[in-house]
């Protein structure tokens, strides 16, 4: 799977596939966390942070690992590439006052990167319509209210541009039956949905047998880059937002790769 939309790599993409080499080099190795940051002069947690993308590393650091990994060639190359274009800030800096580094991390993967979304309680941001979003932000102050709407529309501009790459999305009934802003800002978004199925994005339902399957998995994202080299997943709990984490396991593509198949032919409930 190939990077799209933007013609360049974000910084926020940059760091995350940088962490995730950096990981791979010193796991080839069978190098502990310990043992490198020892080496290289660096904490441990520092160290950490820095393979699961949540650290802007300094170049001198990447250097120091790099020769600590042996690392030659194209690889390093790569490497060096990357920790360069790392440095810049995210596309949704300016949205700072709405958002937290991690919220705009998880934004910045959106477009380019997601591939699956399960919404066991609401419609998927990227989904939602103007008044289905404002009946959700109606308890939130005026003013943060217009930023985050605002915010809103700018991710949905971008994810519609992310040209033929597939996504999958997943509803929980309950995301259908809630009644989010009364019963015709709810059929209007029951509209849009349908509207929204075709080639780029399969939407269905989780049929309520899965309920307690469905409840203890909560509300989570997928989402792949570099060439389908490392998938992230993000989870939510708790209205917190989304939170980037490298899904080096397979469990969270399992887990969802297990629901996707109990709602299969389920897509028709959209409109019931």
């Amino acid at each position: 799977m190939s990077l799209v939309c933007d013609t360049r790599l974000s910084a926020t993409i940059a760091r995350l596939l940088l962490g995730d080499q950096l990981y791979r080099l010193r796991a080839a190795r069978r190098l502990t966390l310990q043992m490198v940051a020892s080496a290289t002069y660096l904490s441990v947690s520092k160290l950490s942070r820095i393979e699961c993308g949540r650290h802007r590393a300094a170049p001198a650091d990447i250097q120091r690992l790099i020769e600590h990994y042996e690392a030659s060639g194209c690889l390093r190359g790569q490497v060096l590439e990357w920790v360069a274009r790392a440095q810049g800030r995210s596309f949704y800096h300016s949205f700072s006052d709405v958002t937290d580094a991690a919220y705009r991390d998880y934004l910045d993967v959106e477009p380019v990167g997601l591939r699956a979304v399960y919404a066991p309680t609401v419609i998927p941001a990227v989904l939602r319509t103007s008044r289905y979003a404002h009946a959700l932000l109606a308890p939130v102050a005026t003013a943060e209210r217009e930023r985050r709407l605002w915010l809103l529309a700018l991710r949905q501009q971008r994810f519609a541009q992310r040209g033929d790459v597939s996504v999958r999305v997943l509803l929980g009934q309950s995301a259908l039956t809630n009644g989010v802003g009364g019963d015709e800002v709810m059929r209007e978004q029951a509209a849009q949905l349908c509207g929204s199925e075709g080639p780029g994005t399969e939407i269905r339902v989780l049929p309520s047998s899965w309920a307690a399957e469905a409840a203890s998995a909560g509300a989570f994202s997928l989402a792949v880059l570099g060439d389908g080299a490392l998938t992230m997943t993000a989870t939510e709990s708790g209205g917190v937002s989304p939170r980037l984490v490298p899904g080096r396991d397979g469990q969270s593509a399992a887990r969802f790769d297990a629901l996707w198949r109990a709602a299969a032919g389920r897509s028709a409930e959209l409109v019931a």
